[in-house]
């Protein structure tokens, strides 16, 4: 059993180059229990490094991780019985059957494969299906089965790397909704992402990750507060520029009666400005996640 604890990972000052290329540098993490966790940023940031080194596929240049307060290098053949994985860039065992394949796979953890059937059912992997070799799967069917193994077991702690790679909406979704039932059940996840939406969707906090180095760490409640909103607004009357010319606001197109603006932070200066003119039209549509990034990369 896993002792109960309020950080399930803990990093510390990890790093790993590859020669001179940097792969991490200087992460530190903190990932607790029953939360997901969303771990973000483009192709080539460092995120698949990062999962790499969590599940001791790599060593580290320095720095430790700890996963149930378990340096990873010295106690791994414990932890990773504990652990549901999807890596990235998936590959399987292409001459197994997917039935022999998921059964396999089960005997590492030594569980029982509590949720098996039912995700079988859940993904639309019929008798047929897994009784194919896993070789004439399309993508989306290879990436399903890879989520199902992860998941059959009942594990204590979820890592995922791109889990929603090759699955359409529908699938999508399937997996989102197993996610919030495993974290309902005290589950912990760890899920990295370069989709936006997706995070914004299903994760509690998020880190962000440029060129190796994590340059920001939030919650998704404080995000959005922090989020970037796209205001247009025409006017009855023209107007003058300059008096929109206000403090975290940014003129983005502007003609004697329409005005784009993005806002960061409180609105309210900005509305009471706008509401000394008559207003023909206003739209305000949802804050972007994505604009918000784009700032944090930009401060970078």
């Amino acid at each position: 059993m896993i002792r109960k604890m309020d950080s399930i990972i803990k990093i510390n000052h990890l790093t790993k180059f590859y020669g001179r290329s940097r792969g991490i540098e200087d992460l530190n993490l903190s990932i607790n229990k029953g939360e997901i966790f969303g771990f973000l940023g483009p192709n080539g940031a460092g995120k698949s490094t990062t999962i790499r080194l969590m599940l001791n596929l790599l060593r580290p240049s320095s720095g430790v991780v700890k996963i149930f307060n378990k340096n990873v290098q010295k106690y791994y053949t414990q932890i990773f019985k504990h652990i549901g994985n999807v890596p990235g860039e998936l590959k399987l065992y292409e001459e197994l059957t997917g039935s022999y394949f998921l059964n396999y796979m089960n005997k590492f953890s030594l569980q029982e494969p509590k949720w098996q059937s039912q995700l079988i059912d859940a993904f639309h992997l019929s008798d047929a299906d897994l009784k194919k070799k896993i070789k004439h799967y399309s993508h989306g069917m290879k990436q399903k089965l890879g989520i199902i193994q992860a998941l059959q077991d009942d594990p204590e702690l979820i890592i995922m790397d791109e889990p929603s790679e090759g699955l359409d909406p529908m699938n999508k979704n399937i997996l989102y909704d197993y996610l919030e039932k495993f974290k309902a059940l005290g589950k912990t996840i760890f899920f990295s992402s370069h989709y936006l939406a997706e995070v914004e969707k299903i994760c509690d906090r998020v880190g962000l990750v440029k060129n190796g180095r994590l340059i920001t760490r939030e919650s998704i409640s404080s995000l959005k507060e922090k989020m970037v909103r796209r205001l247009e607004v025409i006017f009855a009357q023209p107007i003058f520029r300059e008096d929109f010319d206000l403090q975290n606001t940014d003129i983005l197109e502007h003609d004697s009666h329409r005005l784009v603006l993005n806002v960061r932070g409180n609105i309210n200066l900005l509305l009471k400005k706008i509401t000394e003119y008559e207003v023909k039209n206003l739209v305000f549509p949802e804050p972007s996640l994505e604009d918000t990034f784009m700032t944090f990369y930009e401060k970078e």
